[in-house]
């Protein structure tokens, strides 16, 4: 009998040690960057003072990458292809790593137009990747390779002054990121942001 509770009592040691060691296991993630889009919130500040008014634009993805070589810090920008003025997304230089491009819906037609700052005498109108960022490491200073999951948070500040922005305006957004490893992720949609 002493010999069968001591086998039983071993058999579910070592089960619960086999279930402790699944749930320990580094997840499956792809190499390239996954992103799924969460949440746009908008900051107002109205018109006062003298100062027009603004409102930030908040995006929240969600990411995963299965080696979370993720964002870029100082010691990468001073390297190539990081420290380079051309290549990558918008053939604007790999120092980007997080692309934005805006639509603006059509009052007439309600499609989304792709969107570029307008010419503003005596300056040019904009360019695809104009709004393209940049955002920072997010794996620590170590920088191992290990799987990374987590939610990214990027404002986007706009003067609503008219002259290329108004308030009322609707927007969406296509964005998408960039590893270290310059494999870039899928490419979400927001929903619409009126302004």
């Amino acid at each position: 009998m002493n010999l069968f509770r001591t086998l039983r009592g071993v058999t579910l040691l070592g089960l619960a040690g086999t279930s402790l060691s699944g749930c320990l296991s580094a997840p499956s993630y792809s190499n390239t960057p996954e992103i799924e889009f969460r949440d746009v919130k908008v900051t107002r500040i109205a018109a006062a003072n003298g100062n027009v008014g603004r409102d930030t634009l908040e995006f929240v993805l969600g990411f995963r990458d299965g080696d979370g070589d993720l964002g870029l810090g100082p010691e990468d920008l001073a390297v190539a292809p990081f420290n380079t003025k051309i290549g990558g997304h918008n053939n604007r230089g790999y120092s980007y790593n997080y692309f934005i491009q805006p639509y603006k819906r059509n009052p007439v037609t309600k499609a989304f137009d792709f969107f570029v700052t307008p010419a503003q005498p005596p300056f040019p109108a904009g360019v695809q990747g104009e709004y393209d960022s940049q955002y920072p490491r997010l794996n620590g200073a170590d920088g191992r390779a290990a799987p990374l999951k987590g939610e990214l948070r990027y404002k986007l500040p706009i003067s609503l002054d008219g002259t290329v922005f108004n308030p009322g305006d609707v927007f969406r957004f296509e964005i998408s990121i960039l590893d270290r490893g310059l494999h870039e992720s899928n490419q979400i949609t927001t929903s619409e942001v009126t302004l």
